[in-house]
């Protein structure tokens, strides 16, 4: 929620506890009964949703560069395990199709880096027969094809929340124009409450308090210029 919203739903808490605190006042009032508690479950609403908002992105991005490091550096050795039996081999072109770095699968795009690893995963299973004084087993195989199924899942995750987040912020500002409507009714509906205290409270309350982000300090003015020497 940003800094104007934070300072509504601050309102729409003040105008809540004081409509909690005198129910026998309003109650006999249906329509303003009835239209409190559509606000009330606006406000439900507005709570639940922020809290989704706040969700943390950064942390889905790092689980996603974990998965593609354990993901690359399982890749690594039986990639090289290959290529040494393919030049071994002269097989030059077996040794091309695995001849990756492992900054080479580190970087670059996404999908890039999984595709890589996938062709060395597939290329290490085609020639496993011939692999085993390498190094390479059938167990790796399965570690690597492991990590490549996780990390593919993670791939879209980050873009998957940026998009969660939009999409939960457009329905806490709708939620919050429903509230005003609500709230709007509650105002005309007042006048017909002959409670001069709750009155005053209520309106009082209605008050949106302009409560900055953060409070800087403020800059300090230049220091005066040093008197002339003499």
């Amino acid at each position: 929620m940003n800094t104007k919203q934070l300072n509504k739903l601050t309102m729409y808490l003040a105008v809540e506890g004081i409509c909690d605190a005198h129910p026998s006042i309003w109650q006999g009032l249906t329509a303003f009964g009835d239209t409190y508690a559509e606000f009330v479950a606006c406000i439900n609403n507005i709570q639940t949703l922020s809290q989704s908002q706040s969700q943390d992105i950064k942390g889905v991005a790092l689980d996603k560069k974990a998965s593609r490091k354990a993901m690359c550096e399982s890749a690594h050795p039986i990639a090289m395990s290959v290529h040494a039996f393919a030049v071994k081999a002269g097989n030059h072109t077996l040794a091309g199709t695995v001849d990756f770095s492992l900054s080479d699968l580190m970087v670059g795009r996404d999908v890039q880096s999984r595709d890589h690893c996938q062709i060395i995963a597939n290329t290490a299973t085609a020639n496993l027969a011939s692999l085993g004084s390498y190094g390479v087993t059938d167990a790796k195989i399965n570690v690597l094809t492991s990590a490549i199924a996780s990390y593919s899942l993670l791939i879209s995750k980050p873009r998957d929340a940026r998009v969660q987040v939009k999409t939960i912020t457009s329905n806490l500002q709708a939620e919050m124009d429903t509230a005003d409507v609500k709230l709007g009714i509650l105002d005309d509906l007042l006048g017909q409450i002959n409670d001069a205290v709750f009155a005053s409270d209520y309106r009082n309350a209605r008050i949106i308090v302009d409560i900055p982000a953060s409070h800087n300090p403020a800059t300090p003015p230049p220091a005066p210029p040093a008197p002339p020497n003499g």
